[in-house]
């Protein structure tokens, strides 16, 4: 029996990139609305929360509560009308290394992650307003890339 209650939180597409010479082990990010696992990595840490409260918040989208909102994940070497998926390194199946940065003004959280050597591979960056928090993952090497997240606790 299928529900007529969507599942936002889903499996991804596993891919893998040459990026500068070296393979890198990444996953394909939906553009809008739905989620997939690896994407709770990104959120873990830059909000750090345990994935398992983003999870219930992530599933709270189906009681029409907007806890954590994807606004857009977009690359930004295609042309407007053209769509290519995202694609971001998956944390936990690279060699991963990170440079964490100061944080001005709203930036709550901003650190560069190095991926298989490949240094300054990502930015992720948490700026915190008085009534919610915004992540942006921007991905820096091989094309140009973001993600753009909204969460009110």
């Amino acid at each position: 029996m299928s529900s007529s209650i969507p599942e936002y939180l889903r499996s991804s597409v596993k891919v893998k990139e040459v990026v500068d010479g070296v393979e890198v082990n990444s996953f394909k990010v939906p553009p809008h609305r739905f989620f997939v696992n690896e994407e709770l990595t990104y959120l873990a840490l830059s909000l750090n929360v345990d994935e398992k409260v983003l999870m219930n918040k992530i599933n709270e989208l189906k009681l029409g509560r907007k806890t954590i909102e994807k606004l857009y994940a977009a690359r930004l070497d295609e042309e407007a009308w053209r769509y290519h998926e995202l694609e971001l390194p998956d944390l936990l199946s690279n060699d991963i290394d990170g440079t964490q940065t100061e944080g001005r003004g709203n930036v709550a959280y901003a650190i560069y992650i190095h991926v298989n050597g490949i240094k300054n591979f990502l930015k992720i960056v948490t700026f915190k307003y008085v009534s919610y928090v915004e992540v942006d993952i921007l991905r820096l090497k091989g094309y140009k890339g973001i993600v753009r997240y909204l969460i009110h606790f």
